[in-house]
């Protein structure tokens, strides 16, 4: 009897370090392969902040707050110069699906404040919009431990008057 006890008592405390080993705050940065309206454009950053929440042993549902490089780019011509630069800032949600203890595959959808700025040497053509928009993506990794795992995904981000694609590969390390 005090042998089925002990052995249940240890049974029960297995799933508890899994269930606890993927819930936590983590930090991340990527670089992504941006482009604008199908167009492409200079890499950019990423980086985030957020908690993961661990609903099942397979199932974690992540917070993040996000920013984002969407991509820079240069043009001249005629003696005029243009720079064109887009960025956001954004909340996310994050469901994942662990196939097993490292790999991983899931979503992300969120809502972005994305700023567009055009400056120049010619006063008539500087200007910036900032529009809301959504954020949507997929995304896939292997959590080498309990802090570090490596990423990378499609994220894609729309306004009203602008679509951007982002292919990122990156990291996240969690406390």
């Amino acid at each position: 009897m005090k042998k089925t006890i002990f052995a249940l008592t240890i049974a029960s405390l297995l799933p508890a370090p899994a269930l606890a080993s993927k819930e936590g705050f983590y930090i991340g940065a990527d670089i992504g392969s941006n482009s604008i309206e199908g167009d492409s454009v200079d890499a950019g950053l990423g980086l985030v902040a957020g908690y993961d929440f661990q609903v099942t042993p397979q199932v974690v549902i992540g917070v993040e707050g996000e920013y984002r490089n969407l991509g820079e780019e240069k043009f001249s011509d005629m003696g005029t110069s243009l720079k064109y630069e887009a960025r956001s800032f954004g909340v996310n949600v994050k469901p994942k699906y662990y196939f097993n203890d490292n790999f991983f595959a899931g979503a992300q959808l969120g809502i972005h404040s994305v700023k567009e700025e055009i400056s120049s040497n010619v006063d008539w053509a500087n200007g910036d919009d900032t529009n809301t928009g959504i954020s949507y993506g997929l995304e896939a990794g292997y959590q080498f431990n309990k802090n570090v795992a490596v990423k990378g995904g499609y994220r894609g981000t729309s306004t009203s008057h602008t679509d951007f694609d982002t292919f990122y590969i990156g990291a996240n390390y969690k406390f």
